[in-house]
């Protein structure tokens, strides 16, 4: 029998509610009955609404202990850094002659590909910059003849350039197809490589590009069938590409699987490798830092204390801050962003699973009013979410303010009370059994997913201009924050749909779909995929139309939905971490990685994180 636990807002132990038996709970020592009425709402009997009975969704309890892992950073890498730091340098200028004197394009395209998935891209913005854009400059000439019989340095070429935001034509895949227009399948004997290329270059594609379409379609299948005839380090890649392709994946944890692949190649070149792990280690220090200071604010703040109904995830929120802006150089923001995501998922279990509909709608006033003693009229805990949202913005807008001089709290609350009011159309058509179309409900879940929210304190914490024109189409939310917003939303159902359902909540997408069309589940998952797979070609002409926001911008809306994916990717991560989504962590921020001048660093400081 599946049951649900509803909780008393005073302090009696928890009535056991199921769908066939409502028992009878205790409130201040006297008896009172519960009844379940058709649309799921409880009365209760002699309680006040402040007594009514509250949901619990059963989320697990945090998993990391805050003393311990500030007492783990303590560590004695910033001594082992100031050390290499010569090093550091030298590997530095080796690999940057390397980027301007490779004069052989595929040697030169490869090179770009290694530096940037092993991580160090934010150290070679302007060379890497530089060989693209005469890459783009020179391909119809003497090089042309070359890139049309090599399928890999075609794909690699148009993968790179399409990540960058530059222009190129998916019209130059035509040479590797037949008289018919399809790909020829003398590919498949001869270069798996350039397969696999291909597979990755086809997830950069716009609507309407066919030949992309065709082209993951034509590998993805083959590539499969031919993997028992690979060189096993070749099967590795393409296993790993097949369960995510490489536009998909959040670049610090594939650094850091790149890393381990790129040792055992046989083209690796030892100055990257070196330079790779001394910079995977330097970012990962500073990220411990930062780690640190946010255990300090959360701990400081006592939101995660005062409201023990909601998911205590801040080791969680800060690998989505890093996720989304990882480069050490940005630490501001990843901070922000960290506090951003702790209040977004406060909230989203008021909404979704504490708060009753009047005191959602209190709160949601609230916001809209935005006021620094805006919380007067709400319930106490409500106070208590309020006032951490409230002075967590006017402390990051007071400090944007001493910086740039304009005044970003007007910004801030348009993006907190667009969420919140988002969230209240779902809890309304929870508490009133309503059953959305899914037009209707992706209108209103792309923005209740929170993705806005935390673009917008990307954009306000980004170094570039805040122009009035470039805030006005920050605020209407352009293609790119829908778009990262819609990815994230369908990930998230995938994930969480099942999980829902079971305490009662409203129907995802995949219900609406099965209602609307009459599929079965599995189906309605199936077309999930096809409009994550839009989506993401709505994001990739973003990110090559991103005026008048930022490449920083842009790069940032593509890390989100990426990020998405590894949240998502093998179930609900955020919602009920398991231990992959534990080693993630710890792989990121606190186990360095070892080379042969690293010999003084004294074991992993995931020893010292309660298991």
């Amino acid at each position: 029998m599946t049951s649900y636990s509803y909780l008393l807002s005073s302090s009696c132990p928890p009535a056991l509610i199921s769908k066939k038996n409502v028992p009878f709970s205790a409130v201040n020592g006297s008896v009172v009955a519960c009844e379940l009425n058709n649309n799921r709402k409880f009365t209760i009997a002699g309680v006040s609404p402040e007594q009514q009975i509250r949901r619990s969704a059963h989320y697990q309890p945090n998993q990391w202990d805050y003393i311990y892992t500030i007492k783990s950073l303590d560590s004695d890498y910033d001594k082992v850094k100031a050390r290499t730091s010569i090093l550091f340098a030298k590997l530095k200028e080796e690999v940057r002659s390397l980027i301007k004197q490779e004069n052989n394009l595929v040697a030169r395209l490869e090179l770009i590909d290694d530096v940037e998935r092993l991580g160090l891209g934010h150290h070679f913005e302007e060379e890497i910059n530089d060989a693209l854009i005469t890459s783009i400059s020179t391909k119809n000439d003497n090089i042309s003849e070359v890139m049309k019989q090599n399928l890999h340095a075609i794909a690699l070429f148009f993968r790179l350039l399409r990540q960058h935001g530059l222009h190129v034509s998916q019209d130059v895949f035509s040479h590797f197809k037949d008289e018919k227009g399809s790909f020829r399948a003398s590919l498949l004997e001869k270069d798996l490589q350039g397969m696999l290329s291909l597979y990755e270059a086809s997830f950069l594609g716009f609507d309407g590009e066919e030949t992309l379409e065709e082209a993951r379609y034509f590998t993805s299948e083959h590539l499969v069938n031919l993997i028992p005839c690979m060189h096993p380090h070749l099967k590795d890649k393409v296993e790993h590409s097949l369960e995510l392709p490489l536009h998909w994946r959040t670049p610090r944890l594939e650094a850091r699987w790149y890393i381990d692949q790129y040792e055992r190649s046989d083209k690796m070149n030892p100055s990257l490798l070196k330079l790779a792990k001394l910079d995977f280690n330097q970012v990962q220090s500073t990220h411990q830092m930062e780690l640190k200071k946010m255990i300090d604010w959360w701990k400081n703040l006592g939101l995660g204390e005062k409201t023990g109904f909601a998911r205590d995830r801040l080791f969680e929120c800060f690998f989505c801050a890093a996720g989304v802006v990882f480069d050490p150089q940005h630490g501001f923001c990843r901070e922000e962003l960290t506090k951003a995501s702790t209040l977004i998922t406060t909230l989203d279990d008021v909404y979704d699973v504490y708060g009753s509909l009047n005191e959602l709608q209190l709160f949601t006033k609230a916001v809209e009013k935005w006021e620094r003693d805006g919380s007067e009229d709400l319930p106490e805990y409500m106070k208590i979410c309020y006032n951490s949202l409230y002075i967590t913005a006017e402390e990051l807008a007071n400090r944007l303010q001493r910086l740039e001089g304009w005044d970003a709290m007007p910004y801030i609350g348009k993006a907190w009370s667009d969420l919140c009011k988002a969230f209240l159309i779902e809890a309304d058509w929870h508490h009133s059994g309503y059953k959305p179309s899914l037009e209707e409900y992706l209108n209103n879940g792309w923005s209740s997913v929170s993705g806005h929210v935390v673009m917008v304190y990307v954009f306000l914490l980004s170094e570039q201009g805040k122009t009035k024109e470039a805030l006005e189409r920050l605020m209407n939310y352009p293609n790119l924050i829908r778009s990262s917003s819609m990815i994230f939303r369908l990930c998230n159902d995938l994930a969480t749909s099942a999980a829902e359902l079971e305490r009662g909540d409203t129907q995802t997408s995949i219900q609406c779909y099965m209602t609307e069309h009459n599929i079965t589940e599995a189906e309605a998952r199936e077309e999930i995929w096809n409009l994550i797979s839009r989506s993401w070609k709505d994001l990739n002409e973003g990110l090559a139309n991103c005026s008048p926001l930022s490449l920083f911008f842009s790069n940032a809306a593509v890390n989100l939905s990426r990020l998405i994916h590894c949240i998502y990717q093998h179930g609900d991560s955020h919602g009920a971490p398991d231990q992959e989504k534990k080693n993630q962590i710890k792989s990121l921020f606190f186990e360095p990685l070892k080379f042969e001048e690293d010999t003084s660093l004294h074991g992993r400081l995931s020893e010292y994180i309660i298991q």
